[in-house]
This record gives C-alpha cells, sequence and structure tokens, in this order.
C-alpha cells in the first residue's frame, strides 16, 4: 500500500469551511485524513509546500470529454492531474442515444472522478456544425428522463443550448422539454447555454428554478446580462435572488471581458467558474480551469471568491457539498 501524503506548511483556503491559515494536510487513500498544525509524520509521503496555496481540489463544472463521438471531446486525466482538477463535469456531451457509449467508454476508464449533465437533444454533441436541436423532434424529454434515471449515480441534470443558431424557429420549447425531463427524472436541475438566446434573456430566466444553472451568463452575442447603461438587468438579479446560479463556461468564445468587468464592479460575481473546456479551445483560448480563475482574479474578484466558484459553490450546486470541494477530514481528497 503507497504511503499516506501530507503536504506541509501550506496555506490552506478551503472557503466552505471560512479556512485561510498555514496548516499540514494529510491524505490517505483518497481522502483527508486530517488537518491542522504539526501533524506527525511517520508514514506518510511528505511534501514541504510553504509559501503555496493549498486548496480543496478543484471542480469543473463545464467541459467536455467525449472523445470520437463528439466534435469537442478532450482527455481528462492528464489535463487533469496537471492542473488540479479532482471532479471533471461534462456540459451535454452525450444524449439519450450516445449516453451510455459516454458512460462505458469514457466515464467508467477515467482516473478523474466524472459526473455529467445529458443533453435534452437525443443525438448529443456530435456535430456541431449541424446543431443538436436543428430537428425539434431531438429534444425527447421522455428519451432524457428514462436515461437520467437509469444512470442517476452519474447524471446531474439537463442540459440544452437555447442559441438561435441551435434552436432555430423552436423558441424557448427546448428548455421547457429540458424542464420536463429533469422533473421526470426526480427533480434533477437544469443546465442552459444562454450565449446569442433564441428567446429575450429575461424570458428565458424567468422558466428556471432554484438551483438551474445559466452558463455563459458572461457573453458577448445577443441579448445579456446588461441592460441600458451597462447596469445589470432587474430579472438578472431576481433570478439569482430565487436561486438560479451563473456559471461562467469560459470556452472559447463565450466570455466578453467588457461585460465581465462591467458585471465584477457592480458586485454581480460568477456563482462558479468552469472552463468549458474542448478539444478545439484547449491549446491556444481556454487552456485549463487554473487558467480561467486567474482570469477573474485580475479582473478584481477576490482570491476566497475564485477559489469558492471552482470548490464550495459548484460542490453545493451539484449537491455534494461536504464530499468534494472542501478538505474537511473526511471529504474527498
Amino acid at each position: 500500500m503507497p504511503p499516506a501524503l501530507l503536504l506541509a506548511g501550506g496555506e490552506v483556503l478551503d472557503p466552505a469551511q471560512g479556512l485561510s491559515q498555514r496548516l499540514d494536510l494529510a491524505c490517505r487513500d483518497g481522502r483527508v485524513a486530517a488537518l491542522g498544525r504539526d501533524l506527525p509524520r511517520d508514514g506518510h509521503e511528505v511534501i514541504d509546500v510553504r509559501g503555496k496555496l493549498v486548496v480543496p481540489g478543484l471542480i469543473d463544472q463545464h467541459a467536455h470529454c467525449f472523445v470520437g463521438a463528439s466534435d469537442l471531446g478532450v482527455r481528462t486525466d492528464a489535463i487533469c492531474a496537471s492542473t488540479g482538477v479532482t471532479t471533471f463535469i461534462d456540459g451535454g456531451s452525450a444524449g439519450a442515444g450516445t449516453f451510455e457509449g459516454m458512460r462505458e467508454f469514457m466515464l467508467s476508464r477515467s482516473r478523474v472522478r466524472i459526473l455529467a449533465f445529458l443533453n435534452i437533444s437525443a443525438v448529443g454533441l456530435t456535430y456541431l456544425e449541424v446543431g443538436e436541436l436543428n430537428h425539434l423532434a431531438y429534444a425527447d424529454a421522455d428519451a432524457a428522463a428514462r436515461v437520467a434515471r437509469e444512470h442517476r449515480d452519474l447524471i446531474l441534470g439537463i442540459k440544452v443550448r437555447q442559441q438561435k443558431e441551435v434552436v432555430g424557429d423552436a423558441g424557448l420549447e427546448p428548455l421547457r422539454r429540458a424542464i420536463r425531463a429533469a422533473e421526470a427524472a426526480g427533480g434533477l436541475r437544469v443546465m442552459v447555454h444562454v450565449t446569442n438566446p433564441a428567446a429575450p434573456l429575461e424570458d428565458l430566466l424567468a422558466l428556471l428554478r432554484p438551483g438551474d444553472i445559466v452558463s455563459h451568463f458572461l457573453h458577448g452575442r445577443g441579448d445579456g446580462i446588461l441592460g441600458e447603461k451597462g447596469k445589470v438587468k432587474a430579472g438578472v438579479r431576481e433570478a439569482r435572488r430565487r436561486g438560479v446560479l451563473f456559471d461562467v463556461a469560459h470556452g472559447r468564445s463565450h466570455v466578453n471581458f467588457p461585460v465581465a468587468r462591467a458585471a465584477i464592479e457592480q458586485g454581480f460575481f460568477p456563482d462558479t467558474i468552469s472552463s468549458d473546456l474542448t478539444s478545439r479551445g484547449a491549446a491556444r483560448i481556454v487552456k485549463d480551469l487554473p487558467t480561467t480563475l486567474s482570469k477573474f482574479l485580475n479582473l478584481g474578484m477576490p482570491l476566497e471568491e475564485v477559489v469558492r466558484a471552482a470548490t464550495a459553490t459548484p460542490a453545493r450546486a451539484i449537491g455534494r457539498e461536504g464530499e468534494l470541494g472542501t478538505l474537511r477530514p473526511g471529504a474527498a481528497a
């Protein structure tokens, strides 16, 4: 059996515990074993991390991993191992017709923990040159609910892209079907892509329930979060008050920095910061989750809030609070 690991003397920052101080961290068998000052060294591989920041394993709430069956998939193990991501969440690469394949060939074979949102489109993101909802019949709520129930250990909710180029003349009907599928699957959450939305953003937000997730809320195409004089719209703030969550999901083209700067200056921080890492964006634009986090640090978000947005808040958003996104003893390391 390999020795337990002890990270000695690091600056531990764990927003879930309100913790920011110099401590030792011991891990054993994939779990946090102890957190404290001057922990015993015997039986541990000791790494001196003085002067370095020690945070919970990062949660990338929106990325894509279905290599070979989607235009977007990245190989998770190498990327996650080198960037501190311990939980990778696929943002709708697979639909009801393809999820079993993603489970067998990607999720079950990965060393990193992968969870997923199921696309409301039965074909998922197999070929982006033709939108997955260009034919509304693909948005099969009954099939999505059935597959989500069958794979409840891995499926967190239902994903829908409400972009004009994807849904065409269908308006908000794909979102309504996604919500219906989520409810039928046992009250799951919905993740909705809002870049260049097919309906006014505030109309879209009015349909969402507490815990639903808005992806790409800082985009710069079509109707967005800013209204007259660059102020965050009342309907956007009202959605947050109701418990709707706003996720960065950076991607190749889903963050407009003037929009992001205006939102942050008005105190409208992201609830969660994710990379939307894809094969198309990994090399030049997105890089990885830590690079995405650093952008928001440089935009003026406090360090603790940046770390919270990739640890404690996404853990709560996916119903894994206390198990993920914290260094509390007993949590997953």
